[in-house]
């Protein structure tokens, strides 16, 4: 991966700094967020190899805010004229919109000059490209030779480096983010019927971040060949145990964009009515958290320059704050949290989870299955969907493993998919594992399918859900 040779953002400071307090002599508030990205993804399958390399993106985004509402001015030019020329219309375009120096101001945040660096054990760029190539392929094969079954396979491994550049009257913020991950993936055969599952792991990081854990290969392996053939479930509502990565989809559909506050203003959410409200057992905590150490969709600060920190969502059963950007939550006079996101420089903010998850609780794994008397363990989630404003849900996944009388049987159906109401399903949960796990290989879609990286995870769930 090469990343871009033109003007280092770091050193537009100066000048951002002067254009920001020149236009707040003609308007309330204003700020510039410059971004810089390169990424680099080797795909090696069964039938076909390749290394993509896109064109960096590279940009400036000025942000105005009239008194009511944001005004912005995107260029990819970043030359100092190109520069001055975009803070200019950005204020103009305000100005004749109608600037309001009377109504409550937006709150800059406290004086703040850092640089934050994502630390690379293994620079991804000090690998040769031919070196992870040849990483890549070693992770193919390490599937193909396992099982004379598997009929296809697929070895990936990506990287992303973002320098963003945040600058408004109070603060001076930059952080260089680099994220990485490797995926493997498998087609499996009994000769009758085909099915196909995917792992991996994604985490902040460089090179070293490519080499997945011990055992994932053969366990995905065997997976596959379970699931190979396997028949449905017959539809109902069962005794339920999530694993780890269910419960993270659980949540991050469950408390998604119904709790992104950008969907309060358009009556698209029924979580704001929820606000202040019980809406699952008090054995359930949950978390949005841009801060968390290694996770890959952590940051330091957000697109508009609030501080990297974790939101509970949910106190002991209890919803007690959304999410928010810096215009949802000026107009609704809500606290910010660090979650406004851009796709791009050249992309609006939108409310947006980070890495969203179930908090902990003190119940073991045997315990939960000990009095199931017919249920079922949900693993290998693939996706998911949610109504904000019905608050319904639907959940997919590859597996559901049977369980009789406290035991699974060895007998697995699939695909499953689970539906429900969300406050009946967070009501329903009756015990909540020690541990969390969070994975790293999500993509999260909104407004015109922008997509921003998500994580989700959380422990071990019991509850009662509606299966088929």
């Amino acid at each position: 991966m090469t990343a871009a040779v033109d003007t280092d953002i770091e050193t537009l400071g100066a000048q951002l700094t002067d254009l920001v307090r020149r236009m707040e002599t003609r308007v309330p508030y204003a700020a510039v967020l410059v971004t810089d990205e390169a990424s680099e993804m080797v795909r090696m399958a069964s039938t076909e190899e390749r290394v993509m390399q896109p064109t960096p993106s590279r940009g400036a985004v000025f942000t105005v805010h009239t008194g009511h509402f944001l005004v912005e001015t995107a260029t990819d030019d970043l030359s100092p004229e190109s520069l001055e020329e975009a803070a200019r219309a950005t204020v103009e375009a305000a100005v004749a919109a109608g600037v309001d120096r009377t109504a409550r101001p937006v709150d800059p945040g406290p004086e703040t000059r850092a640089r934050f660096e994502t630390r690379q054990e293994i620079p991804w760029d000090s690998i040769p490209l031919s070196d992870r190539v040849a990483h890549t392929r070693t992770l193919r094969d390490s599937a193909r030779g396992t099982d004379a079954r598997v009929v296809n396979a697929f070895g990936m491994v990506s990287h992303t480096r973002s320098r963003e550049l945040f600058v408004n009257r109070t603060r001076h913020l930059f952080q260089d983010l680099a994220r990485t991950q490797a995926v493997l993936g498998v087609t499996t055969s009994d000769g009758a019927a085909q099915a196909a599952l995917h792992d991996g792991r994604g985490r902040r990081g460089g090179w070293e971040a490519t080499h997945l854990p011990d055992g994932l290969v053969d366990t995905l392996v065997a997976d596959c060949l379970r699931i190979t053939g396997a028949p449905r479930l017959e539809a109902g509502y069962y005794d339920c145990i999530f694993s780890p990565e269910f419960s993270g989809i659980f949540a991050h559909e469950a408390f998604g964009h119904g709790t992104e506050g950008d969907m309060f203003p358009k009556k698209r959410a029924r979580g704001e009515e929820f606000l202040g409200q019980n809406v699952a057992t008090p054995k359930v905590d949950m978390y949005d958290d841009p801060s968390l150490p290694g996770a890959s969709a952590s940051f330091y600060f957000d697109h508009e320059g609030q501080t990297a920190t974790r939101t509970q969502i949910i106190d002991r059963g209890t919803l007690v704050r959304p999410l928010t950007d810096l215009h949802t939550a000026h107009a609704l006079k809500l606290p910010r949290t660090a979650n406004g996101r851009r796709e791009s420089f050249a992309r609006k903010a939108y409310t947006r989870m980070t890495n969203t998850f179930f908090g902990p609780g003190d119940d073991d794994f045997a315990d939960m299955l000990a009095d199931i008397r017919h249920g079922y363990y949900l693993e290998r989630p693939s996706n998911g969907m949610e109504d904000p404003k019905s608050w319904g849900i639907q959940l997919e996944g590859y597996m559901a493993s049977e369980i009789v009388d406290g035991k699974l049987t060895g007998r697995v159906f699939s695909p499953v998919i689970v539906t429900g109401y969300v406050p009946e399903l967070l009501r329903s949960i009756t015990m909540v594992g020690k541990g969390v796990d969070i994975t790293g290989l999500g993509m999260c879609g909104k407004g015109y399918k922008e997509w921003v990286k998500v994580t989700d995870g959380g422990p071990h769930l019991r509850l009662k859900a509606r299966l088929a």
